[in-house]
């Protein structure tokens, strides 16, 4: 073979080979893969001149990848959780499906409870629940000397105030006596503080000056003159005042005993 002939040939081979792929390009019917042959197909990307794929041909069978989707955004105390995805395709070989975001995550967010509240501290009231002239009668006793002896007995946890009526069952001469003891439980201090009344005065005097007790326990005694003529009755009027201690109930008891002669 001559260069004429070598030039010719040189020439045609990627002319020829061009329109042999166009022909079976256009041959293509959707659902079959056709395949060039690999020595056509070498000697046109050769004959350019260039390692460049067939304009369309291999783009259309290799399409590109899909896009990734974006994450689905992280939840506060994760406890369930959702996702979708959807993917599409184009051709036989078209780009790769989207992927769908993920689904938000629950929250499991709540308040907490209320703490409970804290015990109360118990206080006990001591205040008395009367007054002098509003006292508490305990009756009355006698006071003669050699006569009957009766003790009267009051129990309490808070200051208090009481009455008692000594009675002179004999006229004739002689000593009338009172006596009044206060015992205060371990740990509490309550006074006793005694208001004598006045010789033929029917009533408790409460605007007297009082006596306090004396001794552990606080201890009150009086005489006075038995006299031959006009009864020697006498009122007296009796106050339980707290003084110290914080114990309650039958810790806080106090006993109050009162006697004639």
């Amino acid at each position: 073979m001559n260069d004429a002939t070598v030039s010719h040939v040189a020439s045609w081979l990627p002319w020829t080979a061009v329109a042999r792929a166009d022909r079976m390009r256009a041959m293509h019917t959707p659902g079959r893969l056709l395949v060039v042959p690999a020595v056509l197909l070498t000697l046109a990307a050769c004959a350019n001149g260039t390692d460049d794929l067939l304009p369309g041909y291999y783009e259309e069978q290799a399409g590109g990848g899909g896009l990734g989707g974006d994450g689905g955004a992280g939840g506060e105390d994760l406890s369930v959780s959702s996702s979708s995805s959807s993917s599409v395709s184009v051709g036989s070989t078209g780009a790769g499906g989207v992927e769908g975001e993920g689904g938000d995550a629950g929250s499991n967010e709540g308040d907490g409870g209320a703490g409970g509240g804290g015990g109360a501290v118990v206080e006990c009231d001591y205040a008395a629940p009367n007054t002098c002239t509003g006292a508490e009668d305990l009756g009355e006793i006698s006071g003669d000397d050699g006569g009957d002896s009766v003790t009267l007995t009051e129990r309490g946890t808070t200051s208090k105030w009481f009455k008692v009526y000594v009675v002179d069952k004999f006229n004739v001469p002689g000593s009338e006596v009172f006596k009044a003891t206060l015992t205060s439980p371990p740990g509490m201090n309550f006074d006793l503080i005694v208001y004598p009344g006045e010789l033929e005065v029917d009533a408790p005097d409460c605007f007297a000056s009082g006596v306090r007790g004396q001794g552990t326990p606080e201890s009150f005694t009086t005489t006075w003159n038995d006299r031959a003529g006009p009864d020697d009755h006498l009122w007296f009027a009796i106050e339980v005042r707290h003084v110290e201690g914080t114990a309650c109930g039958s810790e806080a008891t106090w006993t109050l005993t009162v006697k004639g002669y």
